[in-house]
């Protein structure tokens, strides 16, 4: 992250995935252009998902940000994707004992 007064840009690289963001439009757009003369990059655009976050972008310009699709993705790998949820994963009143 670089704080010079009240810019802000904030980099995020996870292997070959970058994220940019800042609070100046002309300041991001300058750090892409000297990293695309040194690297070739793919811009993707606004930002919607990434390592398993959903990225939802609020009308008051805030983000929310979910994991649902992350666990709908690894219930269905279980093939679990059609089961039904419980409370509990099991009564709560159960006495175990030891067998053996």
């Amino acid at each position: 992250m670089l704080k010079t007064g009240s810019l802000h840009l904030i980099v995020l690289v996870y292997v070959d995935d970058i994220i940019i963001t800042g609070s100046s439009l002309p300041q991001i757009q300058q750090l892409i252009s000297k990293l695309n003369a040194e690297f070739a990059l793919k811009q993707l655009g606004a930002l919607d998902y990434f390592l398993g976050i959903e990225v939802f972008h609020l009308a008051n310009g805030a983000l929310l940000l979910s994991q649902a699709k992350y666990i709908r993705d690894l219930l269905s790998k279980a093939n679990m994707d059609t089961a039904h949820g419980m409370p509990t994963p099991m009564v709560s009143s159960l006495k175990l004992s030891k067998v053996g």
